[in-house]
């Protein structure tokens, strides 16, 4: 795909006080081949120094050691800002513009946590607004291979009906274990199934097809995609909102796929490793929530009633390993269930305890 023909991307990157992760994954993107792309950084009100760590590995002081790439990337000029809502400003647009994508970085500072829907958010209206026909999501806590890009894109713009495209994402501790390699969701479960978790990869896992559920680790869309859908669902303050956004998705009728052939690499662990009660709080209470707002009747009724059956029997695992903790999360995540705290209310009491 030539330079000047090919269409520009936004790739979003959020932060929140993972900026190692975070430096290691930038100096993947500098590497890829794909010759027309912006990375936006957005630091989600970090307490940890991420903003000066990521401006000094774009000055070069700070060494990436990683098992995937050797050698140093080039140094980045970076334009930041803390309200970019009207698409930024024209004339450092138009400095970076004059820049190889790999040398240049927008940096989007959000003054407090707003959670990974809000959080992208932010950075998606200002794709939006800057017209990017490709707005794409990836978590911090990956490493892209050079040719992921490339072949994604390459993906959509020879399937027009598809709006979005995933990779292949594989185990970042063991490369020749799959994540992800598309998904299906079972809304009446509250739950969704990745494809080939846990499996090796092998030449079986290979070539693009369709999937009924995509992941927010690493997305790439159509602006339209956004633009029909809406934006990620901010009361999901964490999890699960890109399983809402793939429901809705279908509802308006849009379809998306994989090519497999595209591949990252995901720090599976994440910011909150599961068995974590944080984890175990957000995703139990968000799991009741996507059967609220997009479950019909019957659904409802089987999702709640197998969410209640359950309880009882796997409390009493837990407990039993002595994992009180997971207890008392599951309880809390049912009780602010119940009293309708969502999104506005995990912002509050995830900066109060920052």
């Amino acid at each position: 795909m030539e330079a000047k023909v090919a269409p520009k991307v936004a790739i979003i990157v959020l932060n929140w006080n993972g900026w190692r992760d975070t430096i290691e994954c930038l100096e993947s993107l500098q590497r890829i081949t794909y010759p027309n792309y912006q990375v936006i950084v957005v630091d989600n009100g970090s307490t940890d120094n991420s903003v000066e760590q990521i401006k000094a590995w774009a000055r070069r002081e700070i060494e990436i050691r990683s098992k995937f790439f050797t050698g140093s990337g080039s140094k980045a000029t970076i334009v930041e800002y803390t309200c970019p809502e009207a698409g930024g400003v024209h004339g450092l647009e138009g400095q970076l513009e004059m820049l190889p994508s790999a040398q240049r970085l927008v940096l989007i500072r959000n003054k407090e946590n707003l959670g990974f829907a809000a959080g992208n958010n932010v950075a998606i209206r200002y794709a939006l607004l800057r017209h990017y026909p490709y707005i794409g999501l990836l978590n911090n806590d990956t490493i892209v291979d050079p040719d992921f890009l490339r072949v994604l894109i390459q993906t959509l713009e020879n399937n027009p009906h598809w709006m979005a495209v995933l990779p292949k994402i594989l185990d970042k501790d063991t490369p020749t274990r799959i994540w992800y390699a598309g998904g299906k969701l079972k809304l009446w479960r509250a739950n969704a199934m990745r494809l080939g978790i846990k499996q090796n990869d092998n030449s079986s896992w290979t070539g693009e097809r369709e999937t009924g559920c995509v992941t927010g680790c690493c997305l790439i869309a159509r602006k339209s995609w956004f633009e029909n859908v809406g934006l990620l669902d901010e009361d999901f303050f964490f999890g699960i909102e890109d399983w809402a956004h793939s429901w809705v998705a279908k509802k308006c009728g849009l379809l998306f796929g994989v090519n497999l052939d595209a591949k990252i690499y995901h720090k599976c662990a994440g910011s909150l490793e599961e068995g974590n009660p944080i984890y175990a709080y957000y995703y139990n209470k968000n799991r009741l929530l996507i059967l609220k707002k997009h479950g019909s009747l019957v659904e409802q009724v089987l999702g709640f009633s197998f969410y209640a059956f359950t309880r009882p029997i796997k409390f009493v695992g837990l407990l039993l390993r002595g994992r009180i903790g997971m207890v008392r999360a599951e309880l809390r995540a049912v009780r602010d269930f119940l009293a309708a705290r969502y999104g506005d209310y995990d912002r509050k009491m995830a900066n109060a305890h920052v």
